[in-house]
């Protein structure tokens, strides 16, 4: 949630977790680990304090999803004329085998590219 809509949090040693809300709203977690596992409660060490941070319009700008470079049916289509030209490849050697085992050239065909 803090990714995408700009919700922050601090975790407190003992686990519990305190949601800010873009509007200021406070709320508080508690671990239900603490019951099950209480020597897992036990704190890794000191924190460094947060570091506090520009409270400007632009600096409250929650991230944003990434856009493509190319749409969809553009790389389709990139797709399909990759395939067809190494297709194409393929095609004129075998020709040009054929051509030198035979050591005739075969009639070319009038119709290279496949149907859509």
């Amino acid at each position: 949630m803090k990714t995408f809509w700009g919700w922050k949090d601090r975790q407190l040693p003992d686990g519990s977790v305190i949601w800010t809300l873009p509007d200021g709203q406070t709320y508080i977690t508690t671990p239900g680990s603490a019951v099950l596992f209480p020597a897992l409660m036990a704190p890794t060490g000191n924190l460094p304090p947060p570091s506090h941070r520009d409270s400007t319009p632009e600096s409250l700008r929650t991230a944003r999803m990434p856009l493509r470079a190319s749409t969809r049916a553009r790389n389709r289509a990139d797709r399909i004329a990759t395939e067809r030209a190494h297709n194409r490849r393929i095609r004129h050697r075998r020709h040009a085998d054929i051509t030198a085992i035979m050591g005739s050239p075969l009639d070319p065909d009038p119709d290279d590219d496949p149907p859509f």
